[in-house]
């Protein structure tokens, strides 16, 4: 280790710098930290001289961090954080802890985690704020960039998109695919199989993260495709044109127990072979520290704990 070269580092460097990484603003950043902008200014160009890279570039919209400073924010924060560690004490108070964690997912994540979570953030957490957005709005490159704290991904099996290094996962539990249709659809007068599912016009769910499902890509080698007719943003809406048409969606069994509940619609088997869907939370490695934040980790994965289609039904 080399201490010399160590010795001429700033600790105040490093905190500008992770101010700038958060607030992606020097006049922010200057706020945060109750100093001048001229002072920001002059410790990133410190800043910029030790790493031998510019670090952020200057844009309409603020601070932009090169590919360098994203690479080193997970080692940064883990830096500062045990810095940190060594003034203040370790022991975490959820009652008195304030603050706000952002997590995106889909809405059938919504109804069956995120709900069942609400209670208890409220009755053992309440200084905690949830900020929930749907994910075709935040997701993945989001957490990277530090504007969400946890992702809930829904993906087939096969169809985990690339987290690269510095995103960890955990998977909360899976679900089988089944079909949806209204109750007075012609598909219920008629054998329900492969024939009569591929006869009938669908609704998809449109993903652009993930891309093509691997059902359909399976579907394809066989040389066989489904007459996608309607490609929807979200499941409500899936469900609630599934509702007033003759198309049929294909969904989760957890979403479709859910929605028979709320809407006149019949589940009917799938009549393909097809993978198991998985849904995931994802989060950043720069939180692996954080105590308050893995607390709500495992609150995540305990309202995820064993949860089916039956569970589902008895809430509803």
């Amino acid at each position: 280790m080399d201490f010399a070269k160590l010795s001429r580092v700033n600790i105040n460097l490093l905190i500008t710098l992770k101010a700038l990484l958060k607030e992606r603003s020097a006049s922010q950043a200057a706020d945060r930290l109750n100093l001048s902008q001229s002072s920001i200014s002059k410790n990133l160009s410190q800043l910029r001289y030790i790493f031998k890279d510019p670090l952020f570039h200057r844009t309409s919209h603020g601070l932009t961090p090169t590919a360098f400073a994203l690479s080193i924010e997970p080692k940064l924060s883990i830096a500062i954080d045990a810095i940190e560690s060594l003034f203040t004490q370790s022991r975490f108070l959820l009652a008195e802890y304030k603050g706000t964690f952002r997590l995106s997912m889909q809405e059938s994540a919504f109804e069956f985690i995120t709900a069942k979570l609400l209670n208890n953030l409220l009755i053992h957490a309440p200084g905690v704020r949830l900020d929930t957005w749907f994910k075709d709005t935040l997701s993945l490159e989001h957490l990277n960039q530090g504007l969400l704290d946890f992702v809930i991904l829904p993906h087939d099996i096969g169809q985990t998109p690339n987290l690269g290094n510095y995103l960890n996962s955990y998977e909360l539990y899976r679900d089988h695919l089944v079909c949806l249709v209204n109750g007075k659809h012609p598909a219920l007068m008629q054998a329900w199989n492969q024939e009569s599912y591929l006869n009938c016009r669908h609704i998809h769910v449109r993903d652009n993260e993930l891309g093509t499902p691997i059902f359909d890509q399976t579907l394809a080698k066989r040389g066989l495709e489904r007459d996608i007719a309607v490609q929807v943003p979200d499941f409500h809406s899936a469900s609630s044109l599934c509702s007033q048409s003759d198309l049929v969606f294909t969904t989760s069994s957890t979403w479709a127990a859910y929605s028979c509940k709320v809407r006149d619609l019949i589940e009917l088997p799938m009549p393909l072979p097809s993978s198991e869907v998985v849904y995931s939370l994802i989060w950043h490695q720069r939180s692996e520290s954080d105590k308050a934040h893995t607390w709500l980790k495992e609150q995540i994965i305990q309202a995820a704990y064993k949860l089916s289609p039956e569970q589902v039904r008895a809430l509803n």
